[in-house]
């Protein structure tokens, strides 16, 4: 793109000189044939140059264009792979029993003299307060025989366990979201030379596309490190689930309206819903077009429940 750009600059440069020339020798005061035969000669071949590089330079620059746009365009699909996490309980009751479990386990596995000297112990603090939940939120009958506190203690840790499993789902798909290769990417924009144009476009192509692509990149490459301790049997699990729902409430939006007694609520991927009126902008300069036609944007959740609590309508994209 640059070579095209810079023999278009050089071939308008020599015919505008030779023309100059040309026109100097015809005047009365210089009169200078032989120096207008030979202006005339170079204009006719720098502006026939100019001509063809002209035609090539748009050619270029059509292929630049859909060059970059194709290669933001992969690692685009790659991070709509991200999924929604959608917790149907108290978020932070959930990772705080988490932690708790995780810090029993480690608990467990000293020796009663070590754990006395280093002043751990095992406590239910956060269990309990689920299990009050439960009772509270989660109508339940028992008979009298029933062992009340055994029964929600097995719940309590059958959900625990669940949770446990869903969010190491989520870390596997944050370190295969972590590979995506921004090679391509930042090649063609490197590519991105133009005569005109470098506001409107190369620089609206960076702000708006290229570093939008690359931060969400870097923001899940730096919590994948603590997600592959986690693999190794190291690192703190509790603190990584808190950073996938970071990462969870970075890339997905939550709207709520309320009319008529219910409350809609609609979870879209907003941000990435920015970056694809960016690349359809850019496209439409590809081919000159002053019309932009944006996808219609789909939320990947929503539900409609009575302000009472009652659930009518949830559905996931």
């Amino acid at each position: 793109m640059k070579t095209k750009k810079w023999v278009t600059f050089i071939t308008a440069g020599i015919s505008a000189i030779s023309l100059i020339c040309a026109i100097v020798a015809t005047c009365p005061c210089v009169n200078l044939p032989l120096m207008y035969d030979i202006s005339m000669a170079i204009f006719g071949s720098a502006l026939l140059g100019f001509i063809m590089s002209l035609i090539e330079y748009f050619a270029e620059r059509r292929k630049a264009m859909e060059s970059f746009l194709s290669a933001a365009y992969k690692v685009y699909v790659q991070l709509r792979k991200i999924k929604l996490l959608k917790l149907d309980q108290p978020q932070d009751l959930i990772l705080d029993c988490i932690a708790e479990e995780q810090h029993n386990k480690q608990w467990g596995k000293c020796d009663v003299e070590t754990a006395k000297a280093l002043g751990i112990e095992a406590v239910h603090k956060k269990r309990d307060a689920y299990i009050a939940w439960i009772q509270e939120n989660e109508p339940m009958s028992f008979s009298e025989s029933d062992d009340i506190e055994s029964i929600l203690i097995q719940i309590y840790n059958e959900r625990i366990e669940d949770y446990s499993n869903m969010f190491m789902k989520y870390m596997d798909m944050y370190i295969v979201a972590s590979k995506i290769d921004l090679e391509d990417l930042s090649n063609a924009y490197g590519n991105l030379d133009f005569l005109f144009g470098i506001r409107t476009i190369r620089l609206a192509a960076v702000k708006s596309i290229y570093s939008q692509l690359q931060e969400y990149c870097n923001k899940i490459n730096l919590e994948v490190y603590l997600f592959n301790m986690i693999k190794d049997e190291k690192g703190s699990f509790g603190v990584c689930c808190k950073k996938i729902m970071e990462l969870n409430d970075f890339f997905f939006v939550t709207e709520t309206t309320q009319d008529d007694g219910r409350e809609w609520t609609v979870i879209y991927q907003r941000k990435l819903d920015d970056i694809s009126d960016r690349m359809e902008e850019f496209r439409s300069k590809i081919y000159f077009k002053k019309d932009v036609t944006y996808q219609k944007k789909h939320p990947v959740f929503s539900q409609l429940r009575r302000i009472n609590g009652s659930i009518e309508k949830e559905s996931a994209f």
